[in-house]
């Protein structure tokens, strides 16, 4: 086993050899050959890409009963903090309509995306839905699922290796690596950017229709922030007539998208005159993972960095639903049309939601359910951000 390894800015130490991990999943395939031993039906083991792929292939040599391999892939707004909902990217290879179910999954932690795979599962028919996950982080465990084969619990560490990944980079390594930190808590190779000083700085994070306008006022009034919105930032700079501004309104003239660097300054200039306050809440930036390393580049220079990425996050039928609503009462025909928001959704998840996997890696994603009344989504918010 290395001693250590480097992918992208983190270095990673080890953390769980292979031989371990072999006899974890040895004593997996044991219980689940004693639950299945003499059945007469064949069992369906799903696993769930991409993370499972070598755990499932290690699992499926140690099973003395016939079975089926079945696949289907996920992408999931779940994260250490989730209660949310899951997105099929690649639906289930084959049916599993009146069939026994194995599910196999590399870690679970919160159990959000477990808890929608299975009632997915019923949906589609499965008599009997049994969890097998490789890893569990008992402490962030928040769901009632029952899960039937556990290989091993670690803690709530960010982990790479055996199908495990970084921005998609470590999955094939035999053994497992937990991210090197030193004794503040700090990466060892390029450090993580922490807060020196006394001002915070959130991202207000979410799909369109998720409710941060609604919730970004009342935010920034509990914790004594300045609620910056990009697009109210942008017509408060043109009407000002400042450099940046009227930079914006002959680009928006002329029928062309401001530069993220004209943004990016006026967010700065921001951070540099608003005074008496405790930090920013940003709304609507950054947008892209490059906005989001101009943004840590930005705070970087200042001694800072952001404190935390809050997602509120809903389903795609939510979104829908909520964007129709708000156009309609709004009398915006042009946004109430069912392929102009089914754009916008499109649009969200192949620019924006990469974000979920970059603030992840830099430890900083904290998931609210957006689902519910605006005050009890608010209570989730005011509960979480008390925690920083």
């Amino acid at each position: 086993m290395n001693d250590k390894i480097i992918l992208f800015d983190k270095t990673f130490k080890p953390f769980i050899p292979y031989a371990k991990i072999e006899k974890a999943i040895d004593g997996v395939a044991a219980a689940i050959n004693r639950d299945f031993e003499g059945c007469t039906d064949i069992p369906i083991l799903l696993c769930v890409l991409n993370g499972s792929v070598m755990f499932t292939a290690e699992l499926m040599k140690r099973l003395n009963f016939r079975c089926e391999l079945v696949s289907m892939k996920l992408t999931s707004y779940s994260g250490t903090h989730s209660t949310g909902k899951v997105r099929q990217v690649m639906g289930l290879t084959s049916s599993v309509k009146d069939r026994r179910v194995i599910v196999v999954e590399d870690i679970v932690d919160t159990g959000a995306t477990i808890a929608d795979l299975v009632d997915i599962l019923h949906g589609e028919g499965a008599t009997d839905v049994k969890i097998c996950t490789m890893l569990l982080k008992p402490e962030v465990y928040t769901k009632s699922v029952r899960l039937d084969y556990v290989g091993m619990e670690i803690p709530n560490d960010f982990i790479v290796g055996f199908g495990l990944d970084y921005d998609q980079l470590g999955r094939n390594l035999r053994d497992i690596y937990v991210l090197d930190t030193d004794a503040d808590g700090t990466p060892d190779t390029i450090k993580e950017i922490k807060n020196t000083g006394k001002m915070k700085y959130y991202v207000l994070f979410g799909p369109p229709g998720a409710g941060k306008g609604t919730q970004a006022t009342a935010i920034a009034e509990k914790f004594n922030l300045c609620h910056i919105s990009t697009g109210d930032l942008l017509r408060k700079e043109i009407a000002a007539g400042t450099a940046l501004g009227l930079k914006a309104k002959s680009l928006i003239d002329a029928g062309s998208l401001v530069p993220d660097e004209v943004v990016e300054g006026m967010i700065e200039n921001q951070f540099d005159t608003v005074k008496g306050v405790e930090g920013f809440l940003l709304d609507g930036f950054p947008r892209t993972i490059a906005q989001a390393e101009a943004l840590d580049e930005m705070l970087e220079k200042r001694g800072e960095g952001v404190t935390a990425l809050l997602a509120l996050m809903i389903p795609d039928s939510l979104i829908f639903e909520r964007i129709k609503h708000r156009a309609a009462i709004e009398g915006r025909a042009d946004d109430a049309s069912d392929e102009t928001i089914a754009n916008r959704i499109k649009t969200y998840h192949e620019k924006t939601e990469p974000l979920i996997n970059y603030y992840k890696g830099a430890r900083k994603y904290n998931e609210i359910d957006g689902e519910g009344g605006i005050e009890a989504v608010r209570a989730r918010i005011f509960a979480l951000m008390e925690k920083f």
